[in-house]
């Protein structure tokens, strides 16, 4: 009994600790309490800055959000999370463009999946073609698996009940039902 007083305690004070962040550091300091929150919090904080996110989500922190919308206050407003999803501890999400996550997607720990890709005015940017900034959705659809350390850059479509190997770099659209692995990622099976 004191064990459910003593957790509803420590949210009640959590919520408040996130409106004060927020008050004094915007979405930059609702990030950095993601780098900590407690599992059972993280979803009912992005929802409450714009995030969609479904029924029986569990996502581990440490979870890492960058380019979340420095506009109104829906900053997680690109992430869009279906129902019984995963996310393991140490995942990147990149909300410059939207990123759509279906139902029953497994995200391991430390994958990144990628909205956009910008070197600046950096020299490379004007060196190497496909460098130049561009933002474009990523979708993971329906049952789809991804490793461990994966990577999904910009634009992609995983598709449904799709297997992403650990540390694959995935740079194109993936087939239902197909299994990839490598860098960069090619269908095995």
């Amino acid at each position: 009994m004191l064990n459910v007083v003593l957790k509803k305690a420590v949210f009640a004070v959590f919520a408040i600790l996130v409106g004060l962040v927020y008050r004094a550091y915007s979405i930059e300091g609702v990030n950095a309490l993601l780098l900590l929150m407690p599992a059972k919090l993280i979803a009912p904080t992005l929802r409450r800055y714009g995030a969609v996110i479904g029924n029986d989500v569990q996502i581990h922190s440490p979870l890492i959000i960058h380019n979340a919308n420095s506009g109104s206050g829906r900053h997680y407003a690109n992430l869009v999370i279906g129902n019984h999803c995963y996310f393991g501890r140490d995942v990147f999400l990149d909300l410059s463009a939207p990123l759509i996550i279906e139902d029953y997607v497994t995200v391991s720990m430390r994958c990144t999946l990628l909205t956009h890709s910008d070197a600046g005015d950096r020299p490379t940017s004007y060196r190497i073609s496909g460098l130049s900034a561009s933002r474009t959705a990523l979708c993971v659809r329906s049952g789809a698996y991804l490793g461990a350390n994966s990577t999904v850059l910009q634009g992609v479509t995983i598709g449904r009940l799709v297997v992403v190997g650990a540390c694959a770099l995935v740079r194109e659209d993936v087939e239902d039902e197909a299994w990839v692995a490598g860098v960069p990622a090619r269908k095995i099976g």
